[in-house]
Protein backbone atom coordinates (compact mmCIF):
# COMPACT_ATOMS: atom_id res chain seq x y z
CA UNK A 1 0.00 0.00 0.00
CA UNK A 2 1.52 3.28 -1.09
CA UNK A 3 1.01 6.82 0.19
CA UNK A 4 1.38 10.15 -1.66
CA UNK A 5 2.59 13.53 -0.55
CA UNK A 6 -0.01 16.17 0.09
CA UNK A 7 -1.65 18.38 2.66
CA UNK A 8 -4.61 17.64 4.88
CA UNK A 9 -6.01 20.16 7.30
CA UNK A 10 -9.70 19.62 7.44
CA UNK A 11 -12.63 21.59 8.68
CA UNK A 12 -16.34 20.96 8.62
CA UNK A 13 -18.88 20.55 5.87
CA UNK A 14 -22.47 19.34 6.18
CA UNK A 15 -22.34 17.17 9.31
CA UNK A 16 -24.85 15.95 11.87
CA UNK A 17 -22.82 17.11 14.88
CA UNK A 18 -22.21 20.85 15.39
CA UNK A 19 -18.62 21.50 14.22
CA UNK A 20 -15.74 22.70 16.36
CA UNK A 21 -12.59 24.23 14.97
CA UNK A 22 -10.37 22.23 17.28
CA UNK A 23 -7.28 21.32 15.32
CA UNK A 24 -4.92 18.61 16.48
CA UNK A 25 -1.33 18.21 15.28
CA UNK A 26 -0.22 14.65 14.49
CA UNK A 27 2.50 13.00 12.35
CA UNK A 28 2.01 13.95 8.71
CA UNK A 29 2.41 10.36 7.51
CA UNK A 30 -0.83 9.48 9.36
CA UNK A 31 -2.63 11.60 6.75
CA UNK A 32 -0.62 10.58 3.69
CA UNK A 33 -1.38 6.86 3.74
CA UNK A 34 -3.77 4.29 5.22
CA UNK A 35 -1.97 3.92 8.55
CA UNK A 36 -5.24 3.18 10.37
CA UNK A 37 -7.41 0.30 9.18
CA UNK A 38 -11.16 0.64 8.71
CA UNK A 39 -11.89 -2.57 10.61
CA UNK A 40 -10.71 -4.18 13.81
CA UNK A 41 -7.44 -6.05 13.20
CA UNK A 42 -6.10 -9.31 14.60
CA UNK A 43 -2.54 -9.17 13.30
CA UNK A 44 0.06 -6.89 11.75
CA UNK A 45 -0.38 -4.45 8.85
CA UNK A 46 2.22 -2.94 6.54
CA UNK A 47 1.94 0.41 4.76
CA UNK A 48 4.58 2.21 2.66
CA UNK A 49 4.50 6.01 2.66
CA UNK A 50 7.12 8.08 0.85
CA UNK A 51 9.98 5.57 1.15
CA UNK A 52 9.01 4.65 4.69
CA UNK A 53 7.63 1.21 5.44
CA UNK A 54 5.34 1.06 8.46
CA UNK A 55 4.71 -2.21 10.27
CA UNK A 56 1.82 -1.56 12.63
CA UNK A 57 1.21 -4.12 15.35
CA UNK A 58 2.09 -7.80 15.33
CA UNK A 59 5.27 -7.48 17.39
CA UNK A 60 6.68 -6.29 20.70
CA UNK A 61 10.42 -5.48 20.99
CA UNK A 62 10.71 -6.83 24.55
CA UNK A 63 8.12 -9.65 24.45
CA UNK A 64 8.69 -11.88 21.41
CA UNK A 65 5.65 -14.05 22.16
CA UNK A 66 3.28 -11.07 22.41
CA UNK A 67 1.60 -9.95 19.18
CA UNK A 68 -0.72 -6.95 19.69
CA UNK A 69 -3.01 -6.20 16.73
CA UNK A 70 -2.57 -3.35 14.28
CA UNK A 71 -4.29 -0.05 14.98
CA UNK A 72 -7.58 0.96 13.35
CA UNK A 73 -9.68 4.13 13.18
CA UNK A 74 -10.89 3.62 16.77
CA UNK A 75 -7.30 4.03 17.91
CA UNK A 76 -6.84 7.00 15.58
CA UNK A 77 -9.86 8.63 17.18
CA UNK A 78 -8.46 7.95 20.65
CA UNK A 79 -4.98 9.31 19.96
CA UNK A 80 -6.39 12.42 18.28
CA UNK A 81 -8.77 12.94 21.21
CA UNK A 82 -5.84 12.60 23.58
CA UNK A 83 -3.77 15.15 21.66
CA UNK A 84 -6.54 17.77 21.86
CA UNK A 85 -5.75 17.98 25.59
CA UNK A 86 -2.08 18.65 24.94
CA UNK A 87 -0.80 22.03 26.14
CA UNK A 88 1.59 23.15 23.42
CA UNK A 89 2.87 25.98 25.63
CA UNK A 90 4.44 23.51 28.10
CA UNK A 91 7.37 21.30 27.07
CA UNK A 92 6.29 18.00 28.58
CA UNK A 93 5.12 14.59 27.32
CA UNK A 94 2.55 14.50 30.15
CA UNK A 95 -1.03 15.23 29.12
CA UNK A 96 -3.48 16.00 31.91
CA UNK A 97 -7.18 15.13 31.63
CA UNK A 98 -9.78 13.09 33.43
CA UNK A 99 -11.18 9.88 32.03
CA UNK A 100 -14.66 11.42 31.93
CA UNK A 101 -13.33 14.30 29.85
CA UNK A 102 -11.58 11.86 27.54
CA UNK A 103 -14.71 9.72 27.06
CA UNK A 104 -16.82 12.77 26.28
CA UNK A 105 -14.23 13.97 23.81
CA UNK A 106 -14.08 10.54 22.18
CA UNK A 107 -17.78 9.64 22.09
CA UNK A 108 -19.85 12.56 23.45
CA UNK A 109 -20.62 10.39 26.49
CA UNK A 110 -18.97 8.83 29.52
CA UNK A 111 -21.51 6.02 29.97
CA UNK A 112 -20.27 2.72 31.41
CA UNK A 113 -20.49 0.69 28.19
CA UNK A 114 -18.55 3.30 26.23
CA UNK A 115 -16.00 3.95 28.98
CA UNK A 116 -15.05 0.26 29.18
CA UNK A 117 -14.62 0.04 25.41
CA UNK A 118 -12.59 3.25 25.34
CA UNK A 119 -10.35 2.04 28.18
CA UNK A 120 -9.64 -1.11 26.16
CA UNK A 121 -8.64 1.07 23.18
CA UNK A 122 -6.28 3.08 25.41
CA UNK A 123 -4.76 -0.20 26.61
CA UNK A 124 -4.12 -1.16 22.97
CA UNK A 125 -2.30 2.14 22.45
CA UNK A 126 -0.01 1.24 25.34
CA UNK A 127 0.73 -2.20 23.90
CA UNK A 128 0.93 -1.75 20.11
CA UNK A 129 4.26 -0.75 18.55
CA UNK A 130 4.94 0.84 15.17
CA UNK A 131 8.13 -0.05 13.29
CA UNK A 132 9.24 2.51 10.70
CA UNK A 133 11.87 1.40 8.18
CA UNK A 134 13.59 3.81 5.80
CA UNK A 135 13.41 1.87 2.53
CA UNK A 136 16.60 3.26 0.91
CA UNK A 137 18.82 2.49 3.93
CA UNK A 138 16.99 -0.31 5.70
CA UNK A 139 17.39 1.53 9.02
CA UNK A 140 14.36 1.18 11.27
CA UNK A 141 13.11 2.47 14.60
CA UNK A 142 10.22 1.36 16.78
CA UNK A 143 7.90 3.24 19.06
CA UNK A 144 4.54 3.04 20.77
CA UNK A 145 2.23 5.99 21.30
CA UNK A 146 1.52 5.95 25.05
CA UNK A 147 4.27 5.21 27.58
CA UNK A 148 1.99 5.01 30.63
CA UNK A 149 -1.31 6.23 32.03
CA UNK A 150 -1.77 7.96 35.36
CA UNK A 151 -4.52 6.50 37.53
CA UNK A 152 -5.61 7.10 41.12
CA UNK A 153 -8.24 5.27 43.15
CA UNK A 154 -10.45 7.14 45.59
CA UNK A 155 -13.40 6.39 47.85
CA UNK A 156 -16.80 6.67 46.11
CA UNK A 157 -18.17 10.20 46.10
CA UNK A 158 -21.83 9.24 46.64
CA UNK A 159 -22.17 8.00 50.23
CA UNK A 160 -25.74 6.87 49.60
CA UNK A 161 -24.72 4.63 46.71
CA UNK A 162 -24.08 0.91 46.75
CA UNK A 163 -20.35 1.44 46.33
CA UNK A 164 -20.26 3.22 49.66
CA UNK A 165 -21.19 -0.06 51.35
CA UNK A 166 -18.44 -2.05 49.65
CA UNK A 167 -14.65 -2.07 49.53
CA UNK A 168 -14.61 -1.07 45.85
CA UNK A 169 -12.92 2.22 44.98
CA UNK A 170 -13.61 4.63 42.15
CA UNK A 171 -10.94 4.85 39.48
CA UNK A 172 -9.73 8.31 38.46
CA UNK A 173 -7.87 8.47 35.18
CA UNK A 174 -5.74 11.64 35.44
CA UNK A 175 -3.99 11.62 32.07
CA UNK A 176 -1.10 9.91 30.36
CA UNK A 177 2.52 10.25 29.30
CA UNK A 178 3.47 9.99 25.64
CA UNK A 179 6.36 7.76 24.69
CA UNK A 180 9.66 9.65 24.20
CA UNK A 181 9.79 8.67 20.51
CA UNK A 182 6.24 9.79 19.75
CA UNK A 183 6.72 12.98 21.76
CA UNK A 184 9.86 13.69 19.77
CA UNK A 185 7.93 13.40 16.50
CA UNK A 186 5.28 15.79 17.80
CA UNK A 187 7.97 18.39 18.45
CA UNK A 188 9.27 18.30 14.88
CA UNK A 189 7.04 20.86 13.21
CA UNK A 190 7.97 19.83 9.66
CA UNK A 191 6.68 16.30 10.27
CA UNK A 192 3.25 17.36 11.54
CA UNK A 193 -0.12 17.94 9.91
CA UNK A 194 -3.27 19.42 11.42
CA UNK A 195 -6.66 17.73 11.55
CA UNK A 196 -9.98 19.12 12.75
CA UNK A 197 -10.76 16.41 15.26
CA UNK A 198 -14.42 17.21 15.78
CA UNK A 199 -15.12 16.77 12.06
CA UNK A 200 -13.33 13.42 12.02
CA UNK A 201 -15.30 12.34 15.09
CA UNK A 202 -18.56 13.40 13.44
CA UNK A 203 -18.15 10.95 10.55
CA UNK A 204 -20.15 7.85 11.50
CA UNK A 205 -18.77 5.07 9.32
CA UNK A 206 -15.35 3.59 10.22
CA UNK A 207 -14.69 3.05 6.51
CA UNK A 208 -15.52 6.68 5.77
CA UNK A 209 -13.21 7.74 8.60
CA UNK A 210 -10.35 5.65 7.23
CA UNK A 211 -10.85 7.08 3.72
CA UNK A 212 -11.19 10.60 5.10
CA UNK A 213 -7.85 10.45 6.88
CA UNK A 214 -5.70 10.07 3.78
CA UNK A 215 -7.53 10.39 0.44
CA UNK A 216 -7.89 14.22 0.71
CA UNK A 217 -4.09 14.51 0.75
CA UNK A 218 -3.96 12.66 -2.57
CA UNK A 219 -6.73 14.81 -4.05
CA UNK A 220 -5.16 18.03 -2.80
CA UNK A 221 -3.84 19.23 -6.18
CA UNK A 222 -6.63 17.75 -8.31
CA UNK A 223 -9.71 19.40 -9.81
CA UNK A 224 -13.11 18.22 -11.04
CA UNK A 225 -11.74 18.08 -14.58
CA UNK A 226 -8.66 16.16 -13.45
CA UNK A 227 -9.69 14.17 -10.36
CA UNK A 228 -7.59 11.75 -8.36
CA UNK A 229 -8.71 8.21 -9.20
CA UNK A 230 -8.55 4.95 -7.26
CA UNK A 231 -10.50 1.76 -7.88
CA UNK A 232 -12.77 0.58 -5.11
CA UNK A 233 -10.92 -2.74 -5.05
CA UNK A 234 -7.61 -1.02 -4.33
CA UNK A 235 -9.17 1.43 -1.88
CA UNK A 236 -10.78 -1.34 0.17
CA UNK A 237 -7.55 -3.32 0.15
CA UNK A 238 -5.58 -0.31 1.38
CA UNK A 239 -7.83 0.18 4.42
CA UNK A 240 -7.95 -3.59 5.12
CA UNK A 241 -11.61 -4.23 4.27
CA UNK A 242 -12.68 -7.51 2.65
CA UNK A 243 -13.24 -6.91 -1.05
CA UNK A 244 -16.49 -8.35 -2.50
CA UNK A 245 -16.10 -10.28 -5.74
CA UNK A 246 -18.91 -8.43 -7.54
CA UNK A 247 -18.20 -4.88 -8.66
CA UNK A 248 -21.74 -3.68 -7.92
CA UNK A 249 -21.42 -5.02 -4.39
CA UNK A 250 -18.26 -2.95 -4.00
CA UNK A 251 -20.18 0.10 -5.19
CA UNK A 252 -23.02 -0.69 -2.81
CA UNK A 253 -20.66 -0.45 0.17
CA UNK A 254 -20.17 3.24 -0.65
CA UNK A 255 -23.73 4.13 -1.66
CA UNK A 256 -26.10 2.16 0.58
CA UNK A 257 -28.12 3.76 3.41
CA UNK A 258 -29.56 7.27 3.60
CA UNK A 259 -26.30 8.60 5.04
CA UNK A 260 -23.98 6.70 2.73
CA UNK A 261 -20.22 6.84 2.83
CA UNK A 262 -20.26 9.03 -0.28
CA UNK A 263 -22.61 11.49 1.44
CA UNK A 264 -20.47 11.53 4.56
CA UNK A 265 -17.34 12.37 2.55
CA UNK A 266 -18.62 14.76 -0.11
CA UNK A 267 -18.60 18.42 0.88
CA UNK A 268 -16.12 18.25 3.78
CA UNK A 269 -13.75 21.22 3.57
CA UNK A 270 -9.98 21.47 3.77
CA UNK A 271 -8.11 24.69 4.49
CA UNK A 272 -7.60 25.12 0.75
CA UNK A 273 -11.08 24.15 -0.43
CA UNK A 274 -13.91 21.66 -0.26
CA UNK A 275 -13.35 17.91 -0.63
CA UNK A 276 -15.51 16.40 -3.37
CA UNK A 277 -16.05 12.75 -4.34
CA UNK A 278 -18.09 10.78 -6.86
CA UNK A 279 -18.08 7.29 -8.38
CA UNK A 280 -17.53 6.22 -11.98
CA UNK A 281 -17.00 2.95 -13.81
CA UNK A 282 -13.50 2.06 -14.93
CA UNK A 283 -12.78 2.09 -18.67
CA UNK A 284 -12.92 -1.71 -18.89
CA UNK A 285 -16.14 -1.79 -16.78
CA UNK A 286 -14.52 -4.30 -14.45
CA UNK A 287 -14.78 -2.08 -11.38
CA UNK A 288 -15.95 1.23 -9.99
CA UNK A 289 -13.51 3.95 -9.01
CA UNK A 290 -13.59 6.82 -6.56
CA UNK A 291 -12.95 10.23 -8.11
CA UNK A 292 -11.78 12.88 -5.65
CA UNK A 293 -10.70 16.50 -5.92
CA UNK A 294 -10.56 19.76 -3.97
CA UNK A 295 -12.87 22.59 -4.98
CA UNK A 296 -10.95 25.80 -4.29
CA UNK A 297 -13.77 28.18 -5.25
CA UNK A 298 -14.88 29.07 -1.76
CA UNK A 299 -14.73 32.14 0.41
CA UNK A 300 -12.44 32.12 3.38
CA UNK A 301 -13.66 33.74 6.57
CA UNK A 302 -12.06 37.07 7.42
CA UNK A 303 -11.31 38.34 10.86
CA UNK A 304 -13.41 41.08 12.38
CA UNK A 305 -11.23 43.89 13.76
CA UNK A 306 -13.99 44.69 16.28
CA UNK A 307 -13.14 41.43 18.04
CA UNK A 308 -9.64 42.62 19.00
CA UNK A 309 -10.51 42.52 22.72
CA UNK A 310 -11.48 38.87 22.36
CA UNK A 311 -8.17 38.04 20.68
CA UNK A 312 -6.18 40.08 23.19
CA UNK A 313 -7.81 38.20 26.08
CA UNK A 314 -6.90 34.90 24.42
CA UNK A 315 -3.25 35.95 24.10
CA UNK A 316 -3.13 37.40 27.62
CA UNK A 317 -4.31 34.05 29.02
CA UNK A 318 -1.01 32.52 27.95
CA UNK A 319 -1.67 31.29 24.41
CA UNK A 320 0.71 32.08 21.58
CA UNK A 321 0.02 34.09 18.43
CA UNK A 322 0.54 30.87 16.48
CA UNK A 323 -2.23 29.18 18.47
CA UNK A 324 -4.53 32.15 17.89
CA UNK A 325 -3.87 32.04 14.15
CA UNK A 326 -4.46 28.29 14.09
CA UNK A 327 -7.82 28.48 15.82
CA UNK A 328 -8.99 31.40 13.70
CA UNK A 329 -7.71 29.96 10.42
CA UNK A 330 -11.30 28.94 9.73
CA UNK A 331 -14.39 30.24 11.46
CA UNK A 332 -17.72 28.43 11.21
CA UNK A 333 -21.23 29.85 11.30
CA UNK A 334 -23.31 29.14 14.40
CA UNK A 335 -25.41 26.01 14.11
CA UNK A 336 -29.20 26.11 14.26
CA UNK A 337 -29.04 24.55 17.73
CA UNK A 338 -26.63 27.20 19.00
CA UNK A 339 -28.79 30.02 17.62
CA UNK A 340 -31.84 28.49 19.28
CA UNK A 341 -30.06 28.46 22.63
CA UNK A 342 -29.11 32.13 22.29
CA UNK A 343 -32.57 33.11 21.07
CA UNK A 344 -34.22 31.40 24.04
CA UNK A 345 -31.77 33.27 26.27
CA UNK A 346 -33.07 36.54 24.69
CA UNK A 347 -29.58 37.36 23.47
CA UNK A 348 -29.17 39.80 20.58
CA UNK A 349 -27.65 37.52 17.94
CA UNK A 350 -27.40 39.46 14.69
CA UNK A 351 -25.48 42.45 16.05
CA UNK A 352 -23.01 40.16 17.81
CA UNK A 353 -22.94 37.25 15.35
CA UNK A 354 -19.31 37.68 14.33
CA UNK A 355 -18.22 37.91 17.97
CA UNK A 356 -20.02 34.66 18.78
CA UNK A 357 -18.49 32.89 15.78
CA UNK A 358 -14.98 33.93 16.80
CA UNK A 359 -15.66 32.99 20.41
CA UNK A 360 -16.82 29.55 19.31
CA UNK A 361 -13.61 29.06 17.31
CA UNK A 362 -11.45 30.04 20.30
CA UNK A 363 -13.40 28.20 23.00
CA UNK A 364 -14.49 25.17 20.98
CA UNK A 365 -18.05 24.01 20.46
CA UNK A 366 -18.39 22.16 23.76
CA UNK A 367 -17.50 25.16 25.92
CA UNK A 368 -19.41 27.63 23.76
CA UNK A 369 -22.59 25.52 23.84
CA UNK A 370 -22.24 25.16 27.62
CA UNK A 371 -22.18 28.95 28.01
CA UNK A 372 -25.13 29.37 25.68
CA UNK A 373 -27.07 26.69 27.58
CA UNK A 374 -26.27 28.47 30.85
CA UNK A 375 -27.67 31.70 29.39
CA UNK A 376 -30.80 29.81 28.32
CA UNK A 377 -31.18 28.47 31.85
CA UNK A 378 -30.95 31.99 33.24
CA UNK A 379 -33.80 33.08 30.99
CA UNK A 380 -36.00 30.09 31.83
CA UNK A 381 -35.40 30.49 35.57
CA UNK A 382 -36.07 34.24 35.39
CA UNK A 383 -32.66 35.28 36.67
CA UNK A 384 -32.24 38.95 35.73
CA UNK A 385 -28.98 40.27 34.34
CA UNK A 386 -27.31 43.38 35.77
CA UNK A 387 -27.50 45.07 32.35
CA UNK A 388 -29.07 42.67 29.86
CA UNK A 389 -28.73 38.99 28.81
CA UNK A 390 -26.46 39.89 25.87
CA UNK A 391 -23.96 41.74 28.05
CA UNK A 392 -24.01 38.90 30.57
CA UNK A 393 -23.09 36.15 28.09
CA UNK A 394 -20.44 38.35 26.47
CA UNK A 395 -18.90 38.88 29.92
CA UNK A 396 -18.95 35.13 30.58
CA UNK A 397 -17.32 34.44 27.21
CA UNK A 398 -14.56 36.94 27.95
CA UNK A 399 -14.01 35.31 31.34
CA UNK A 400 -13.78 31.87 29.71
CA UNK A 401 -11.36 33.13 27.05
CA UNK A 402 -9.20 34.70 29.76
CA UNK A 403 -8.83 31.47 31.76
CA UNK A 404 -5.28 30.20 32.06
CA UNK A 405 -4.40 26.50 31.47
CA UNK A 406 -4.96 24.21 34.44
CA UNK A 407 -1.95 23.03 36.41
CA UNK A 408 -0.82 19.44 36.75
CA UNK A 409 -1.71 17.06 39.59
CA UNK A 410 -0.08 14.04 41.20
CA UNK A 411 -0.93 10.65 39.75
CA UNK A 412 -0.33 6.92 39.86
CA UNK A 413 1.34 5.36 36.83
CA UNK A 414 0.50 2.28 34.76
CA UNK A 415 3.01 1.27 32.12
CA UNK A 416 1.29 -1.45 30.08
CA UNK A 417 -2.12 -2.12 28.64
CA UNK A 418 -2.21 -5.34 30.66
CA UNK A 419 -1.94 -3.38 33.91
CA UNK A 420 -4.74 -1.07 32.84
CA UNK A 421 -7.02 -3.99 31.95
CA UNK A 422 -6.32 -5.63 35.31
CA UNK A 423 -7.13 -2.44 37.21
CA UNK A 424 -10.36 -2.12 35.27
CA UNK A 425 -11.24 -5.71 36.13
CA UNK A 426 -11.57 -6.54 32.42
CA UNK A 427 -10.81 -10.08 31.24
CA UNK A 428 -7.64 -10.31 29.21
CA UNK A 429 -8.79 -11.31 25.75
CA UNK A 430 -5.30 -12.30 24.64
CA UNK A 431 -4.74 -14.96 27.26
CA UNK A 432 -2.19 -12.98 29.29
Amino acid sequence: MEGNEGSLAVSNGDLDVPPQFEFVAAPKDYFLGPVFAARKQYGAREVTINQRKYQIGGFHPMRPNFHPPALDVRHARAIFALLTFRNREVDTPIIQFSFNEFCRKYAHTNGGRYSRAIAEIVADLMDAYIRVTEVPTGVSHEYRLIERVDIATRPPRRRDGKLAQSCQQEMWFNGCTLSPEFYGILNRIAELQHLNFDVFRSIRSPLAQAVYLYIPSRAHHHTEDDPFEITLTKLLEQVSVDVPGQKNRRRQIFTQNSKSIMKQLDGVATLTGVFRVRLAETADRADWKLLAWVDRNHKKAKRDPRASKLMSAFLDSGHSQQELDRRLSSVQELSVYEKELLATATVEIEKNLRFFELAKALLGTTRFVALAAEAKGDAIEGRKARKNPTARIIWRIMEAISEKPKGSTDSVELRTGTELRRLLGEPDKRGR
